[in-house]
């Protein structure tokens, strides 16, 4: 029900239009339902010998025909200008929402699984408009048209059909709600299947390198199994609505036509008799059409939950009601009594952490896998908020900026860049889409990777594929040093920028770093400690605290664990209880 309520606060913005829609609807309704009552005139007229009244009834039933057709092809065109900007305005909603939700909520979050309720909610958005306001509507319409009609014919035979309506909207209502049970268990077996396919297909070059194409089936298979048997329940849910629905209304719709016959020779014409059939055939199938469109409204209601959950996820890291604004910004950060822990990982945590880095610093931050660089660097782009202590930037505290201002002061080169899959101009422009192109250019030619754009047959619209796998790790990661470089921020952040460079390459991007840097400031995250030996500030992590600062000489002077993973990596050897992530 609350998404029904959700769907409903969406529609309201086209009140107007819609009251439009259902007015002109409502008559093409009317006109359509009215007919076995222009019959019974045509009939009785023939028996009574009257050639005007029928052919004023035979008018109005060609007319009737006739006008539904077209009114109801007007009442489509006003249904599509309210349904055609309500799904838009739904997903984009949504997607809004979802761009917006906490570097958290991305990091859990399942691709294939969050595909799915897209897909499943936008189809039910069409599904459950088109099945309440035009065959609901109709249904009920047409119940109150033909109740009229018979019970000012016979008393006896309304009663009954209402009788069968209450009757049969109980059942469906009984019915729907176990069909409702077994669409959410499917939904669920169906986000693991797209789950696993999804996952499949975002990491084939890895299934490629082990070969575990067999394997990658036989866990999709293995899933199957508990889809299917999740269809099985499903589907048979539809026969058992199928069996009880047509039984009750094939019985009752003989008892009224063996009523309307009983009467034929006691105040009943034949024209009553052919209306009195008309309405109740007619309507017999209204009851399959309600089955139908109740359950199909069910099954959009459950699509509908899952896409407007994501409505209600909350966002943690929440912009400021009133957000300061840094006018000149100069790359003064401060971090005092700075400590966090994550959320469901109680063992990755930072404490008591205070440093100040200087406009126009280079600083670096060195030490062993989970000691807490990369932690650092995620408060400072505000994905999470510490427990305890602040972050300033130029002395304002950065939980008083919005995330998005905060974030425009900033370029960070991950260590993996991702790329969209566009055009090698859109990647590089992504974080400035306004510069001009000589100042891409300037930013390739920086990056040393201009060079290489040039001598492409397309050059700046070449597609780099899904990811950017269509370009080597180098050819990335210099392209993610370019579109940092473009968006000219007072700090910039790179994560071992350089790791997948080749020397002479790394040379050229070293001086360009150096050229860039001037008048900024600027964050290193080390794994290879080559890259930081000229950082006016080398900052040693151990275990979430900082155990040394200093130049690369004077730390390798004071023996302490700076100079032991120096030691350890110059010799080539891989530091000791190194893992796979580094928080």
């Amino acid at each position: 029900m609350k998404s029904l309520i959700t769907f409903y606060r969406f529609l309201g913005k086209y009140k107007w239009r819609m009251l439009l829609f259902l007015f002109v609807y409502f008559i093409s309704i009317i006109l359509e339902t009215i007919r076995p009552y222009w019959l019974k005139g045509i009939l009785d007229a023939i028996q009574n010998s009257q050639s005007h009244q029928i052919f004023i009834y035979f008018l109005l039933f060609g007319l009737s025909t006739v006008g539904t057709n077209f009114i109801s092809t007007l009442a489509f065109y006003f249904a599509d200008r309210v349904l055609i900007p309500l799904a838009r305005h739904i997903r984009e909603t949504v997607f809004q929402k979802v761009m917006e939700l906490d570097f958290a909520y991305h990091v859990n979050k399942s691709t294939g699984s969050l595909i799915s309720a897209f897909r499943r909610g936008d189809g039910a958005v069409f599904s459950l408009f088109h099945n309440i306001h035009f065959d609901l509507f109709s249904v009920f319409v047409s119940l109150l048209v033909t109740l009229f009609f018979l019970f000012k014919t016979s008393l006896d035979i309304g009663l009954s059909l209402l009788i069968l309506a209450i009757v049969n909207g109980f059942l469906i209502w009984w019915l729907v709600k176990h069909n409702l049970q077994t669409r959410t268990d499917l939904n669920h077996a169906e986000d693991h299947v797209s789950g696993i396919i999804a996952d499949s297909m975002i990491n084939y070059e890895t299934v490629k390198f082990f070969a575990g194409e067999n394997k990658e089936r036989r866990r999709l298979s293995a899933q199957f199994d508990d889809w299917t048997q999740k269809l099985w329940r499903f589907s048979n849910s539809f026969r058992l609505m199928d069996i009880a629905i047509g039984t009750t209304s094939g019985i009752a719709m003989l008892f009224m036509l063996w009523l309307a016959i009983q009467k034929l020779n006691h105040g009943f014409t034949l024209g009553d008799l052919v209306m009195v059939t008309g309405f109740i055939t007619g309507f017999y199938y209204e009851f399959f059409r309600l089955f139908f469109r109740v359950r199909d409204i069910a099954k959009s209601i459950t699509d509908l939950e899952k896409y407007f959950d994501i409505l209600d996820q909350d966002t943690q890291v929440k912009d400021p009601l009133s957000p300061q604004t840094i006018t000149n910004p100069q790359g003064y950060l401060s971090f005092k009594n700075l400590s966090f822990t994550y959320p469901k990982d109680k063992s990755k945590v930072i404490h008591d952490i205070n440093l100040d880095i200087h406009q126009g610093e280079q600083v670096a931050f060195v030490g062993r896998s989970g000691a807490g660089k990369t932690t650092l660097v995620k408060l400072l782009l505000r994905f999470y908020d510490p427990i305890r202590g602040s972050i300033t930037f130029d002395g304002v505290d950065i939980r008083q900026l919005s995330k998005s201002h905060l974030r425009s002061l900033m370029a960070v080169v991950p260590q993996e860049p991702i790329m969209f899959n566009n055009t090698i101009k859109f990647n590089l422009a992504y974080g400035r889409e306004n510069a001009s192109m000589a100042d891409i250019r300037t930013a390739a030619a920086d990056a040393n990777i201009l060079d290489f754009i040039e001598k492409l047959p397309k050059k700046w619209q070449t597609e780099v594929g899904e990811r950017g796998i269509k370009l080597s790790g180098g050819q990335k990661q210099r392209l993610a040093i370019a579109r940092a470089l473009l968006v000219q921020p007072k700090v910039l952040i790179f994560d071992e920028a350089t790791s997948n460079l080749d020397s002479a390459s790394e040379r050229k991007i070293q001086q360009a770093l150096k050229n860039a840097s001037k008048n900024r400031t600027v964050i290193i995250i080390a794994h290879r400690f080559s890259t930081i030996r000229n950082a006016d500030k080398i900052v040693v992590l151990s275990n979430g605290s900082i155990s040394e600062i200093g130049k690369h000489r004077e730390l390798l002077q004071k023996g302490g664990l700076y100079k032991t993973l120096w030691t350890l990596q110059s010799k080539g050897k891989l530091i000791e209880n190194e893992s796979l992530t580094d928080r």
